[in-house]
């Protein structure tokens, strides 16, 4: 009871996490996680994500990781510590085999895996590593797993000591490590007793390994050995006598059959067969399944088969057993045999009139499926059923591709219990109805078409499954095997009960008589070019039939009776008939399913349809139309609305597809034609460029729209204004580049939103109202073109907190612009930085006002401040009148200008001026010094400023080059302000070299006070002199001008 409660406990606690999935794993998580229904699963899926490290963020309680088809170079100690839930680990092609791999990112160097990477991950399970280029089984993998797979890696050895750690070992894949397309050149070697200690592995597998020999001393409790595509050339009494729980063994491929091989493909020694001791299988008393495919087998011995009672599945293909089959005895040793394989045993040259079978295949009692394909022969004649017929439980017969010309299909009735019989890719151009002769028939025995290397129908890859060089290989994307490789059968035909497949024969006529098989439910014509104008007689003899295939021929609808005898018709295909359709002038009549009473399904995809002679297609029953592949543009044209209600008589449909029909434009009368029944309707591939959404409003039930392929710019401005009942919407690949609005507003009904591989760059609040987007399934984002500005801070911010299914977030719903964050995905988005969005703009406003004035203000001051000064107190002068400005008492009795740039006037005011007026005569004076007194830091302006108000006399120190400067114009007009402003002149000028009297002031100021203006004598003699003339004007009370300057004023 406690145990069920903690259980129960995790899978609710589970649930929890899966619904409020930022709780359970980051968004940026560059992988698809999901939770099984029963809550003891967790599976993360990283296929395919371009990841070149192992991403952050996987939840702990992950049980199944998968990292296949990425590029990640090295597996640490730390990659999977935290995750001791692990049980299963997929790490296959990181690094695939050169010639294996993708050729346009080539993996040179293997996929490094530290020791000891898993020996902690207690739980673990399963382990594969195919496709990296390993080239020895990695070292410290922990006890308890059950499973690991090897295949395809550079494994060229197999030693007793790489398999010690594998104690519990049940599954080992080691295939596909030496062969032609992963070359070791090299032979594959094997330590002797290797798997001797591996007791409990029951399934072993070394395919395509280039193995010379059966490894020996396997363990005895293997039950399935895969030993084909190799190089072994013989089979010994011992080699399989301990393995006596065997149940599947697969041998096909050594010394195989070559003719005709699309691989490269090395016979044994002079085509010799594989060489099978008669007693090889004698302990295999538990042996259901033997391959013994493509080894070039001429004989069958009964030896083979006296113990293997159980067996039921023989594959006896593509080897040399034309005529064995002929006089064979081994089939009456297999009584519980129930599929049996002898497909392409054709014998080269020869072309036999019939089928001609031992009788001792009437011993098969419990077979259900004979296969006879590639055995080639002419007729199929009523000698040729009986055998079968005696087969009570046969159900499957297939004699496809037997390049059969002449077939008595009534004989079939005989067989009273086949499910399916498989006549396709044969030369069948007439079904007989009796008793013909064969004379004016019959070819040479020596013209086979398989010896002139005739194959299947175009190369279908239906027929090519026994060619290929590994049917059961698998692919980077499944852990099983792939099934690529499609039935010869129609399974969906099939599934209505007995079939007949006569397809892509050369059948061009059908008699009314036809197939008297009233049995039959699945008939497939397919691929035979019948160009008859069906009238409703053809099929009178299959009134059960309920499936038929009448694609890829030449069908003539003339008559709106075709195929009315087929009352009990539930699906028909009459796909890829379009050659009487491109035809000018010819008569189609396709309200014929007015006449089927059963029709469900109609197929009729790819006839390039672009006329009809009737304007209406009826029916009262069916439900699903595929009209894709034509042309209704043609018939939809603008101006022409003969074809506007071509589908409003189809009364039950419920499914409509007509994509790939040239459409640019669909009038609005189209939709009010459609059936109101319609709830799924596809328009994919078109090329519409607008869309008609208020035609949605006459489609009361429509749940699904797929509009993908198409180049549509605009969504509808209010979804829920045009239906209220679609729940799933496709607009993949268009080219939206914003979404309206109020596109999703009050759309409640809709649970899957595909917006995919579009330009979309912005979506706003109001186009994805929350209460609407929060309750979708799915919502389909990635590959648009979106940017990451503070525009998108909702959106980034919903989708970081939303639960609703967005596949590939992290990956592919990304920014394309800026620049800087081009490729990154949109959930890492800054969106702190948006918080304040208008306070910062706001702020970034103010401060770059604040930036400009200051530069503006500094630039100014710089260049102007004097002017600006001197225009202020100027005008303020203007206005309240001239006055004395206050000053302080003087500090300084001169305050000396003079070029400090100058090493020799400095020199001079240093040595000379100073020493002379402060440390000489008396009294002594104190001088205010640019370089001694001003303050640091304070502007140019005010330290002059200061200097001149705080000083008696403004003793200017004059070069040539000093009076052409700016700093000498400054201080002179601030110390000249003085005499505006105090009527008291400062000035005091001391020339220290002789200079051309062109001034109009020097000259007035020498004539109005000749004392202020001395000149630094070139006569030694004469310095004394200057000395006592400049102590005199600095002792000077005011400064006088002469007496006639003054009575003029």
């Amino acid at each position: 009871m406690k145990m069920m409660t903690e259980k129960t406990f995790i899978i609710f606690a589970g649930l929890i996490s899966l619904l409020v999935a930022a709780e359970w794993y980051p968004k940026s998580l560059k992988c698809d996680v999901s939770l099984a229904s029963n809550g003891s699963e967790v599976t993360v899926n990283c296929t395919e994500r371009e990841l070149i490290e192992i991403p952050l963020g996987i939840p702990m309680n992950t049980t199944n990781l998968t990292l296949t088809i990425n590029h990640i170079p090295h597996i640490t100690n730390d990659s999977f510590h935290k995750l001791q839930n692990i049980t299963e680990i997929d790490l296959r092609c990181n690094c695939v085999p050169i010639k294996v791999g993708p050729k346009d990112r080539v993996c040179t160097q293997s996929l490094m895996i530290d020791n000891g990477t898993f020996w902690k991950l207690k739980n673990l399970k399963s382990l594969y590593l195919d496709g990296n280029q390993l080239s020895s089984i990695p070292k410290g993998l922990p006890p308890n797993i059950v499973l690991l797979s090897l295949e395809v890696n550079s494994i060229y050895s197999i030693l007793k000591e790489n398999l010690t750690e594998l104690t519990n070992i049940q599954t080992l894949y080691l295939g596909q490590n030496c062969y032609f397309r992963n070359p070791c050149n090299t032979s594959y070697y094997i330590e002797k007793d290797a798997f001797v200690q591996l007791d409990k592995m029951t399934l072993l597998s070394l395919k395509s390994n280039n193995l010379s020999y059966f490894p020996h001393q396997l363990p005895s409790s293997l039950k399935e050995l895969y030993l084909y595509n190799n190089n072994i050339q013989t089979i010994t009494e011992m080699d399989l006598h301990n393995l006596t729980n065997l149940e599947i063994l697969d041998l096909s491929g050594n010394c195989p059959r070559c003719h005709n091989a699309p691989f490269p493909c090395i016979p044994c020694p002079n085509n010799a067969p594989l060489q099978i001791h008669p007693n090889s299988f004698k302990t295999l008393k538990n042996l259901k399944t033997l391959r013994l495919h493509s080894n070039s087998l001429t004989h069958i011995p009964s030896e083979w088969f006296q113990n293997l009672t159980q067996l039921s599945l023989l594959d006896l293909s593509s080897n040399f057993l034309a005529k064995e089959i002929t006089c064979t005895s081994f089939p009456s040793l297999l009584p519980n045999l129930e599929e049996l394989d002898l497909s392409f045993n054709y014998e080269l040259q020869v072309y036999p009139a019939s089928l001609n079978l031992s009788r001792s295949f009437n011993y098969l009692k419990s077979l259900k499926v004979l296969r006879i394909r590639g055995y080639v022969f002419q007729e199929l004649t009523q000698e040729d059923i009986p055998p079968f017929a005696i087969l009570t439980n046969l159900e499957v017969i297939d004699l496809g591709t037997n390049f059969i010309k002449i077939a008595h299909l009534s004989l079939l009735r005989n067989l009273k219990s086949f499910k399916i019989i498989n006549l396709s890719d044969n030369k069948i151009s007439m079904p007989s109805q009796g008793e013909t002769s064969l004379s004016n028939h019959r070819e040479n025995h020596y013209s086979s078409p398989m010896s002139q290397g005739a194959q299947y129908h175009n190369g279908e890859v239906k027929d090519i499954h026994y060619f290929l060089y590994d049917e059961y290989a698998r692919s980077c994307k499944y852990k099983d095997k792939e099934l690529w490789i499609s039935s010869p059968f129609n399974n969906k035909c099939s599934f209505f009960g007995k079939t007949l497949d006569i397809s892509w024969n050369n059948i061009f006529f059908l008699h009314s008589r036809f197939l008297d098989l009233g049995e039959l439910r699945c008939l497939n014509l397919s691929g035979n070019a019948m160009s008859q104008s069906l009238n409703g007689s053809e099929f009178v003899q299959l009134k059960n039939l309920q499936y038929l295939d009448f694609s890829d021929n030449r069908l003539d609808l003339m008559f709106s009776s075709a195929f009315q005898e087929l009352s009990s018709l539930v699906v028909l295909d009459i796909s890829r008939n379009s050659h009487y359709f491109v035809a000018e002038g010819l008569t189609h009549m396709l309200n014929f399913t007015k006449n089927l009473g059963k029709l469900s399904k109609l197929i009729m995809n790819d006839n390039q349809i672009s006329t009809s002679t009737n304007t209406e297609m009826e029916s009262f029953t069916l439900e699903h139309l595929e009209f894709k592949g034509n042309r209704l543009d043609m018939l939809w044209r603008d101006g022409d609305t003969r074809y506007a209600n071509y589908f409003k008589k189809l009364l039950t449909l419920k499914s409509l597809d007509i994509s790939r029909n040239n459409l640019n434009f669909i009038p609005l009368e189209v939709f009010e034609g459609l059936p109101e029944t319609l709830t799924d309707l596809y328009i994919t591939n078109n090329r519409l460029k607008s869309f008609q959404w208020k035609g949605l409003v006459y489609l009361k039930k429509l749940k699904l729209l797929d509009l993908s392929g198409n180049h549509l710019t605009d969504v509808p401005a209010c979804l829920s204004n045009y239906t209220k009942s679609i729940e799933t919407l496709v607009l993949h690949k268009n080219n939206f580049v914003k979404l309206t609005p109020n596109f999703l507003k009050d759309a409640f009904s809709l649970k899957v939103l595909d917006l995919s591989y579009n330009r979309i760059q912005f979506i706003d609040e109001s186009s994805f109202p929350e209460n609407v987007i929060d309750q979708l399934q799915t919502l389909y984002l990635n590959n648009n073109r979106f940017v990451c500005s503070c525009n998108a801070t909702w959106f980034v911010r919903w989708i970081n907190r939303t639960s609703v299914n967005i596949p590939r977030l992290a990956t592919d719903v990304t920014c394309a612009s800026p620049s800087a964050q081009k490729g990154q995905s949109v959930i890492f988005l800054n969106i702190q930085a948006c918080q304040h969005n208008s306070l910062s703009i706001i702020l970034c406003i103010l401060l770059t006002s604040v930036i400009l004035s200051i530069l503006t203000l500094t630039i100014s001051s710089h260049l102007f401040l004097w002017d600006v000064w001197y225009i202020y107190h100027f005008c303020l002068a203007k206005l309240k009148g001239y006055r004395r400005l206050s000053s302080n008492s003087t500090v300084y009795d001169a305050f000396v200008v003079y070029d400090t740039t100058d090493p020799a006037v400095h020199e001079w005011v240093m040595q000379e001026l100073r020493v002379h007026l402060e440390d000489k005569g008396d009294p002594r004076m104190q001088l205010c010094l640019e370089e001694r007194d001003w303050v640091p830091g304070c502007p140019l302006i005010e330290n002059l400023s200061q200097s001149i108000q705080l000083s008696k006399r403004t003793v200017f120190i004059l070069t040539g080059r000093y009076i052409r400067s700016g700093s000498f114009r400054t201080a002179f007009y601030l110390a000249h302000q003085r005499l505006m402003d105090e009527r008291n002149d400062v000035i005091v000028l001391i020339f220290l070299e002789k200079m051309p009297c062109h001034s109009k002031y020097l000259r007035l100021r020498k004539r109005l006070y000749k004392k202020s203006v001395l000149e630094w004598p070139r006569n030694p003699q004469a310095q004394r002199y200057f000395w006592f003339s400049l102590r005199s004007v600095m002792a000077t009370g005011s400064q006088q001008y002469n007496k006639l300057f003054q009575e003029t004023l």
